[in-house]
């Protein structure tokens, strides 16, 4: 069987690369494809002034390319450049709009620089449709990685009504149908659906039965390393990160922390991430500690020190935190919709979406029972060797040896 080589397409340090960097060590690389870079030509003229850079220059060097050597790294500067017109020219564009006339700019590039030796291309949910339909034209095998489960808006405009103090504005039903319709052009699209969780799958098989025999189960790895440290809890330390304040269960977890207070004053709830202003400053907000947007290192230090690490999503692909959370040996109360393969009251806590009283009990129960977190502690580390980097690479490699 021949072994295909893979042009991989994305937009951002997704992972870091992790997917063009598993593919080159595995001698399956054909080039990734991607937009603004420390490699691109903005990046590589904010190099120099790397010191001074600031803003959107200081994260272009942030995205790193190592273990990809140079001469495989097309890196273009094509969408930023569309973003600064379209913002200085376009006030209303949509959050969708402004998505997709990203991926037209960036897959006109990607047609210019051809297919190269190629014989599949690998991209990401519906993004690079127009590249991706004139390499399948052109013969290439296509590899979708679904990362989210894609009925996620349908979701949560079900959820918005029943948190009113947050107002939070339901999507329109034309955007919820529109950005399934997305998912179901690259589901058609499609030779092979990688789907990071059993519960994407879920909602793949829901959107087009008809295509489920080309579904693999391919779960994501940490992006952080922690190079032998392993959690050392403070007791009561409580954490939730994330940005999607509504899809990952924030205000639950709000609520759960106003439960549990008159008996638990001890208990600290902290928060990372860009959280708006206006939800910071809610009532139900007061027994949340705002840490703010923090950096790697950061984090890392968080998931070591975490009594417990909490999630309560109502719908992901596979959560990057709870990754980096089981990875660093932290216990994690979250609900099936996350992605990861928990088992309940054995390496981790499993609650239902918005059950406030069970993420309630769930925390008390880690906080007063110190054998169960224990328990719960040295289960987890079992249960991140299925999420290490190699492992993912032994995955996909076998996955995509099938095209």
């Amino acid at each position: 069987m021949k072994t295909p080589r893979v042009l991989v397409c994305q937009h951002g340090a997704r992972q870091r690369y992790v997917v063009a960097r598993i593919l080159e060590e595995a001698g399956m690389l054909a080039a990734l494809y991607t937009d603004s870079s420390s490699l691109s030509p903005l990046g590589r003229v904010a190099l120099p002034l790397k010191l001074l850079a600031q803003g959107r220059l200081r994260r272009l060097l942030e995205r790193k390319l190592d273990g990809i050597p140079k001469d495989k790294v097309f890196s273009s500067d094509r969408p930023l450049m569309s973003d600064m017109w379209a913002s200085a020219f376009s006030s209303h564009e949509s959050v969708l709009e402004r998505h997709l006339r990203r991926h037209r700019v960036l897959s006109q590039r990607m047609m210019q620089w051809g297919l190269l030796d190629a014989d599949a291309v690998h991209s990401q949910s519906y993004e690079n449709q127009d590249f991706v339909r004139y390499a399948k034209d052109k013969g290439l095998k296509v590899v979708v990685d679904i990362n989210i489960n894609p009925l996620s808006n349908r979701i949560l405009s079900r959820e918005c009504h029943k948190y009113a103090g947050w107002k939070f504005r339901p999507l329109d039903n034309s955007i919820v149908e529109r950005v399934e319709a997305l998912f179901r052009d690259s589901i058609v699209l499609a030779d092979m659906i990688l789907c990071p969780s059993v519960w994407v799958s879920e909602g793949v098989r829901d959107l087009c039965p008809e295509h489920a025999h080309k579904i693999r189960i391919c779960p994501y790895s940490s992006s952080i390393a922690y190079n032998g440290r392993v959690n050392q809890p403070v007791r009561g330390r409580i954490f939730w990160a994330g940005g999607n304040v509504l899809r990952k269960g924030l205000p639950d977890l709000a609520r759960a922390a106003a439960m549990l207070r008159p008996d638990y004053p001890e208990l600290e709830f902290r928060v990372a991430g860009s959280i708006d202003s206006k939800i910071r400053a809610l009532s139900e907000c007061r027994n949340l500690r705002f840490l703010g947007k923090l950096v790697r290192n950061q984090m890392k230090e968080e998931f070591l020190l975490a009594d417990v690490f909490v999630l309560p999503t109502h719908s992901e692909g596979l959560a990057g935190v709870l990754l980096e959370a089981v990875v660093a040996g932290c216990p994690v109360i979250t609900t099936r919709c996350s992605g990861m393969d928990i088992k309940d009251s054995e390496n981790g806590i499993l609650v239902s979406p918005g059950d406030v009283d069970g993420i309630a009990t769930a925390i008390q129960r880690v906080y007063s029972d110190r054998k169960f977190r224990d328990m719960l502690a040295s289960n987890t580390r079992e249960l991140a060797a299925d999420y290490t980097t190699d492992a993912r690479k032994d995955r996909l490699i076998n996955i995509l040896r099938e095209l």
